[in-house]
Formats: structure tokens, C-alpha cells, sequence
């Protein structure tokens, strides 16, 4: 059996979903769409730009004043595109986000691991942004996931399961001996549910739930491998 790579946010939704959507969220993370449609990219782009600028708004308004002057087709994807992004950008300026990320300067963090292993399933975690700040001097890295669906905005477990897998994948390979890991800044962005759910949250699920659920992905990922070869 091939190596289990699923993506944050699909294990998110797959922990929610049906079995035939299931089923489905295994063969799109086994055989990922070679050309799939760029959906929400300036927008995320922005929206990090401005959290890394302590929440600046005016970033968002400038994108948004960008996508108005573009003039793709009525009906093609680039149109969609705009219109969702807009839509989007503006629902984020009327979030809630954390007072220290206002209050505090940011300092963007990169790193080469990208997988957070969970009884053989390996998580793609890759946070929108990676932060270090001093709050109280006190060294303090903390980091987001913007989760952009128009028609699938995840609920509050959901939005709580990628913040708990985030703070673990800050402690576990990110964080330096001398900083701490910020449950209230490690955090879930849903645009469409208008939702910002951090690690500290206690409507989440607990590891043992998590573990349950990776028990069932590796025969769904061999059913989907054998059938791909069949």
C-alpha cells in the first residue's frame, strides 16, 4: 500500500462526512487533480498578508478594489472566482480574530515539515501562516488554517479538530525549547461559517476519536489504490 497523505483540511471534513463522501475525499487525496481550479488564491494570500500586518484591513480593501477591475467572462471559473473572492474578503473584515495579532508584531516562520503522522495516516498540515511573537516577555509561536467553502463551511468540531492538530504539529516540530505554543493562537479560519475556533476550544474531538477515525482510512486508501490499478 502506497503512503497515506491527506490534507487538513479534508481530514476535516471526512471525519464528518458520509461514507460515500468518504470514499470520495480518499481517491481525491490519492490521485490529486493535476489541474484543478485555483479557487480563493489571491484571497487567502491576502488575508495572511494582513494578519502577518497586524490585521490590516486596508490590505483586504485594496485586493478587493484589484478583483473589481477585472473583467473575466460572465460564467467561466475566473468569474466565479471573483465574485466568491469578494465575497469572501468581505465577510473577513467583520471577523473576530485574536486581539494579539493586533497587538503584537508578527514574524512569519517557515519550515520543511509538512506532515503530521496520526496512526499511520500522514496529515498535511500547512498552515496559511506560521507566527512568532513576544507577548509579555514571553516567546510565543502560535499559526492558522483559512478554510474557504462556499457550500461546505465546516461546523465547530470540525474548525476545532484543525486547531488541535495545528498546536500539535507547532509542539511536536516547529517550536523552539524556549517558546510556547498559544492554544488561543492556534486557530481555524472559516470565512463562510464565519468562524474563528482556536486549540483551546472543548467542543473539538479527542485523540481517541482522531485515532479512530485513522484506523479506517487505510482500507479505504487500499480499496481506492486497487481499484485505481484494477
Amino acid at each position: 500500500m502506497s503512503e497515506i497523505l491527506i490534507s487538513i483540511n479534508p481530514f476535516a471534513e471526512f471525519l464528518e462526512a458520509t461514507p460515500s463522501r468518504q470514499k470520495n475525499i480518499i481517491r481525491e487525496q490519492l490521485n490529486p487533480d493535476p489541474v484543478r481550479v485555483p479557487y480563493y488564491q489571491l484571497a487567502r494570500a491576502t488575508m495572511r498578508k494582513s494578519i502577518l500586518n497586524n490585521v490590516n484591513i486596508s490590505i483586504i480593501q485594496e485586493a478587493i478594489n484589484e478583483l473589481n477591475t477585472r473583467t473575466p467572462e460572465r460564467g467561466n471559473w475566473r468569474y466565479h472566482d471573483k465574485v466568491n473572492s469578494i465575497t469572501a474578503l468581505e465577510k473577513f473584515k467583520t471577523m473576530l480574530l485574536p486581539s494579539h495579532l493586533v497587538e503584537n508584531k508578527l514574524e512569519a516562520v517557515k519550515t520543511k515539515v509538512k506532515y503530521l503522522p496520526i496512526y499511520g495516516v500522514n496529515i498535511k498540515v500547512s498552515p496559511n501562516l506560521i507566527f512568532r511573537t513576544t507577548i509579555n516577555g514571553q516567546k510565543v509561536i502560535g499559526a492558522f488554517k483559512i478554510h474557504t467553502s462556499k457550500g461546505k463551511p465546516f461546523g465547530h468540531q470540525q474548525s476545532a479538530l484543525v486547531a488541535q492538530l495545528i498546536n500539535q504539529f507547532l509542539s511536536t516540530y516547529v517550536a523552539e525549547e524556549d517558546e510556547f505554543v498559544d492554544p488561543q493562537l492556534c486557530f481555524c479560519i472559516d470565512v463562510f461559517a464565519g468562524t474563528t475556533i482556536n486549540s483551546s476550544s472543548k467542543i473539538g474531538y479527542n485523540m481517541k476519536q482522531i485515532i479512530d477515525v485513522c484506523k479506517q482510512i487505510p482500507k479505504l486508501w487500499d480499496d481506492a489504490s486497487m481499484s485505481d490499478a484494477a
